[in-house]
C-alpha cells in the first residue's frame, strides 16, 4: 500500500497499482473516476478547517498576526483536524479490516502535494502502528521532506492512539 495526491496520478503504475480516493469529493473535482473509500475521508469538518487555515492565511499576509502567532494559529488548527479525524474517522474503524478492504496494492489519494499538512498521512501512520506494516508516498520514498512530514504526522496520530490504549484500559479495569 502506498499513499498518493491526485496530480500525481497519471505517474502510478496502474498495471501494479489500483488508486482509491479517500477525499470527500472522491475526486470527481478532477476526473478521477477509481474506486473511492469514503470511510477514510474527513469530510464532515474539512470545509470548516480549510476555512480557518485560509483565514490564518489571509492574517499572515495581511499582517494582522506575527510570524510566531501564524505558526501558533496553524498548529492549533492542525492539532484540532488530527483530534477530530482520529475520533471521528480512525477510532470507530478496525486498521485490519480497512487494510484488507483496500489491498495491499492500493494507492490512497487526496489532494494536498506530499509535504503538506495531509490526512492520507495521518492513515498511513494509524495503519503502520496498528498493523506493522510500512506506507511509502508514491514516487518520494527516498525523499527526506517527504519522510519527515509523514512521519511528524504518524507521531501526532500516535498520541491519540496511545491516549486511547490508556483511555481503554483504564475502564477494563
Amino acid at each position: 500500500m502506498k499513499t498518493s495526491y491526485y496530480a500525481n496520478l497519471r505517474k502510478i503504475d496502474k498495471t501494479q497499482f489500483e488508486p482509491i480516493a479517500i477525499s470527500g469529493d472522491e475526486g470527481k473535482l478532477v476526473g478521477f473516476e477509481g474506486r473511492a473509500f469514503r470511510n477514510l475521508s474527513p469530510y464532515t469538518f474539512f470545509k470548516k478547517w480549510k476555512k480557518r487555515e485560509n483565514e490564518i492565511e489571509r492574517q499572515i499576509q495581511e499582517g494582522a498576526i506575527s510570524t510566531e502567532e501564524f505558526k501558533a494559529l496553524k498548529q492549533k488548527n492542525e492539532d484540532d483536524y488530527i483530534q477530530k479525524f482520529y475520533n471521528m474517522v480512525l477510532s470507530p474503524l478496525n486498521p485490519k479490516h480497512i487494510y484488507e478492504s483496500l489491498g495491499e496494492n492500493a494507492v490512497l489519494l487526496c489532494f494536498e502535494k506530499p509535504t503538506d499538512f495531509c490526512h492520507r498521512f495521518l492513515i498511513a501512520g494509524w495503519l503502520e502502528e496498528s498493523l506493522g506494516v510500512q506506507i511509502d508516498e508514491y514516487g518520494f520514498e527516498n525523499n527526506k521532506k517527504v519522510i519527515q512530514n509523514k512521519n511528524k504526522l504518524k507521531n501526532e496520530i500516535r498520541k491519540y492512539m496511545q491516549n486511547e490504549k490508556i483511555k481503554m484500559g483504564k475502564e477494563n479495569e
